[in-house]
């Protein structure tokens, strides 16, 4: 019997059932298509319940390398030491591609949702570009996007949300050293991980009062509509339909909507859920203020084994540092302080922009680092953080001076 060779097979690297592995994309079995029982002419494998049933059925396949990638799976341990890429520029050097990254990403995503409210489907190709970009600019310097991603509006919280998950969880995954395209498949999870709120009644999410059970369940009900959305378009990588489903499963198996333990999902989407817990804590919402980024790492390390892996939200505040970029904090000559840029030699001397004077009225911002000043009784290093929804703080403004700083810097 005459071997199969398949089109372009010196393109093609002949892989022997034993050694078929997660992410090994098969462009061919050992024989035609049309002879097997698999539905897809070519797949990427990424799990391994797909790998043991390709050994069952094929005695060597062929591989595509160009496609192969790397497949985070359950099993896969954490990262736990690595060393974050260097910061490539300071911040104010890296504001006018951050803040063009961050419009293009939020337009994309925002077109996209439309899109799906007119029944059409996700377009895949741009934004995957869109987040290509928020890559770029991450691995240059995170801080530029996490600051940018401070500037809310009250208008458009589930794309606001979506797109500030996305940047979150590139710059988590950045401070756990993975590749590039580990990155670009945990923005598209952190972008695209609520469209399923699409679905659910406005009325129901923007209510201020507790939810009734029944209502809670249609909430709960997201994760499953996201789930189909996504679904419907055979280039959506699955670990983002993954993420859309399971990003409310819990450690102990409370979560929704099916209840399993959270260690049986993949890394994107364990990741995923710590981000998105962390950015609602954060952010002022219908039933909720905003809460400073402190009092939200404390929640999540309190939550540490029962709702989410140790490790990894161990990791994630290692990433967001002990002040994170946005948080406002005192000063111990009684000003306040915006964190613009944190200080990797040390992190609890970040750069920062005094907005507040002594007795907490606004002033005009001074940008200081804090790691340089003195000891005496004068100094100003940081003492303590402060709710931002208990002063007059314009983020915006701050982020203008700043970028007006940098564009003299660059010019």
């Amino acid at each position: 019997m005459t071997e199969f060779v398949p089109p372009n097979a010196e393109r093609l690297v002949k892989v022997n059932a034993a050694d078929i592995k997660t992410g090994m994309y098969m462009s061919f079995p050992d024989r035609p298509w049309l002879e097997t029982r698999f539905l897809f002419q070519g797949m990427l494998l990424t799990t391994d319940k797909q790998v043991g049933e390709v050994r069952k059925e094929c005695r060597h396949i062929f591989v595509n390398k160009g496609k192969s990638r790397r497949i985070q799976t359950a099993r896969e341990p954490v990262p736990t030491e690595t060393t974050p890429p260097p910061i490539l520029k300071p911040i104010e050097k890296e504001f006018v591609a951050a803040q063009k990254a961050h419009v293009d990403a939020g337009s994309q995503i925002q077109e996209n949702l439309k899109r799906l409210v007119a029944g059409e489907g996700i377009n895949v190709t741009r934004i995957r570009s869109s987040v290509k970009s928020c890559v770029k600019s991450i691995i240059t310097n995170p801080n530029a996007l996490i600051w940018l991603g401070r500037l809310r509006t009250k208008d458009n919280y589930i794309a606001e949300h979506c797109l500030n998950v996305g940047i979150l969880a590139i710059a988590f995954g950045r401070h756990l050293d993975m590749s590039l395209d580990e990155l670009e498949m945990l923005g598209m999870c952190g972008m695209l991980h609520d469209v399923g709120k699409l679905e659910v009644d406005q009325k129901i999410l923007d209510k201020p009062a507790s939810l009734t059970e029944e209502e809670f369940a249609v909430i709960k009900s997201h994760c499953l509509i996201g789930r189909d959305i996504l679904s419907k378009d055979e280039n959506m990588p699955k670990v983002v339909i993954e993420a859309a489903f399971g990003h409310h499963e819990r450690m102990d198996g409370l979560g929704y909507p099916r209840g399993v333990r959270a260690n049986s999902l993949n890394l994107y989407t364990r990741m995923i859920s710590i981000v998105d817990t962390y950015d609602a804590i954060t952010t002022t919402r219908c039933y909720d203020k905003s809460r400073p980024a402190a009092e939200a790492i404390k929640i999540l390390f309190s939550c540490r084994d029962t709702q989410f892996e140790p490790i990894l939200v161990e990791k994630f505040i290692e990433c967001l540092g002990i002040y994170p970029t946005g948080s406002l904090v005192e000063l111990k000559t009684g000003e306040g302080a915006v964190v613009i840029d944190s200080n990797r030699n040390s992190r609890l001397s970040p750069k920062v922009s005094i907005v507040l004077d002594e007795n907490k009225n606004t002033r005009t911002p001074l940008i200081i680092d804090t790691s340089s000043e003195g000891s005496d009784d004068s100094d100003r290093t940081i003492k303590r953080v402060l709710d931002e929804n208990d002063y007059p703080v314009d983020l915006k403004r701050v982020f203008s001076f700043f970028k007006k700083q940098g564009d003299a810097i660059a010019g």
